[in-house]
């Protein structure tokens, strides 16, 4: 059954839950990027877009933001692909979004992303916005999913 398919049927809460997590995940990636794009730039001089795209799949500097767009990717593959995602997936991909944006970090035996993402989030406003949103996404679909959020 197609995407379009399974749209055009009654609401479906779990997946109204996960798209709009995906959507909060979404904006914060994007944020990060160009927060970070523009400590690079500060760094390595200006990039075109091509150029950018590049360092961001090659250099080492933004390794730290891959575990969000492999979730980003995960969560396209669930929500369009040909099998309808189930509770249980759904609760997956929320629970690995409040993970990622949850872990400690800042000298609290956190892993270097998670200490590089608190960086991030605390140098900037948009990050930290961005962040608000994402987590409160997360809590609204986890209590929707019956679970409490931590």
């Amino acid at each position: 059954m197609s995407f379009q398919a399974r749209r055009t049927g009654p609401p479906d809460p779990v997946r109204q839950h996960l798209s709009d997590v995906r959507r909060a995940l979404l904006r914060l990636h994007k944020a990060l990027i160009d927060s970070e794009r523009a400590v690079f730039e500060a760094r390595n001089g200006p990039m075109n877009n091509a150029e950018f795209l590049g360092a961001l799949l090659q250099e080492p500097f933004f390794q730290w933001m891959r575990p969000f767009s492999q979730l980003i990717a995960a969560m396209d593959e669930a929500m369009f692909g040909d099998e309808p995602v189930t509770a249980a997936g759904a609760r997956a991909y929320v629970g690995q979004a409040h993970a990622l944006v949850t872990a400690p970090g800042d000298g609290d035996g956190g892993s270097a992303e998670s200490v590089r993402y608190g960086q991030v989030r605390d140098r900037d406003p948009a990050v930290l916005f961005a962040h608000t949103e994402l987590v409160r996404r997360v809590a609204a679909a986890l209590l929707a999913y019956g679970d409490a959020p931590a």
